[in-house]
């Protein structure tokens, strides 16, 4: 009895967390439907057997799509989430307003964090991405410098739209709807398990409002087809557009954030 008294008051305890956290609560319930839409997606597009039309653009290999798709994936949710995630660990360990006080400018906990998230990202990448070509014999031409310009590049909007997310947490503390929203339809949109023309034609423009779209098609293209630079020029100038509209978006909204917090004093809540 005192043991079914205890589960029912640690229930009580999450039901009540959950719903205190309104945001996190919801986004969580809708990413089980989101992903029941994508898995269905995927199916639709690998039923059409062993060859794959849509994709013969990248070189036609199943594998080499999806492996590229993963490793998009994964700096996606790094740019999305360090900044916030900084942010996070500060507050639990009460250190964020010791932090403010001391001779190290914010931008550097950001940069610091990134960079170091980059550099692990990358190393893990590199020894799984080689690691599955070789093993399963994916056939790939890539072109190193494109790839590693493009990775570069891609990199500002993802940024971008980090430090939005960034500037959101500071105010809701947990769920972050900007971060799930573009990592959801990154996922739904952007070409990253099935190509954008797989999806029906009235939702397929979201797609190129999508930095993530250009990206991922870059990617592949200088990955497994072994673009240069020039031959990609166009969607490339688009990340370079994207990243200058919203990297500053992202820095001014930020500010906003921070200084409401502050005046709440609500800087260190979480």
């Amino acid at each position: 009895m005192k043991f079914a008294v205890k589960l029912f008051g640690f229930i009580k305890r999450d039901v009540i967390i959950w719903f205190s956290y309104r945001t996190q609560f919801i986004l969580g319930f809708l990413s089980g439907f989101v992903g029941i839409i994508q898995f269905g997606l995927i199916g639709k597009f690998i039923a059409g057997g062993n060859y794959f039309p849509l994709i013969e653009k990248y070189g036609g290999d199943i594998l080499a799509y999806f492996i590229t798709g993963s490793v998009f994936m994964s700096y996606t949710n790094l740019a999305l989430s360090t900044f916030k995630a900084s942010i996070q660990r500060e507050q639990r360990m009460g250190t964020l307003e010791y932090f403010l006080l001391s001779d190290t400018p914010f931008w550097q906990l950001f940069a610091f964090n990134f960079l170091s998230g980059f550099l692990f990202t990358t190393f893990n990448i590199l020894f799984i991405f080689f690691a599955l070509v070789w093993l399963f014999s994916v056939k790939i031409n890539p072109n190193i410098f494109a790839s590693f310009l493009v990775l570069l590049v891609v990199m500002l909007p993802l940024i971008g739209i980090g430090l939005i997310s960034a500037a959101i947490i500071l105010i809701t503390k947990r769920g972050d709807p900007v971060g799930w929203i573009y990592f959801t339809l990154t996922g739904l949109f952007s070409g990253i398990y099935y190509p954008v023309e797989i999806m029906p034609k009235f939702i397929r423009g979201i797609s190129y409002l999508l930095p993530s779209t250009y990206g991922m098609d870059l990617l592949r293209k200088t990955l497994l087809k072994g673009y240069n630079v020039v031959q990609i020029r166009t969607g490339f100038l688009v990340m370079v557009i994207m990243g200058l509209v919203l990297i500053p978006f992202g820095v001014w909204l930020f500010k906003l954030s921070f200084n409401k917090a502050r005046k709440e004093g609500t800087l260190a809540w979480y």
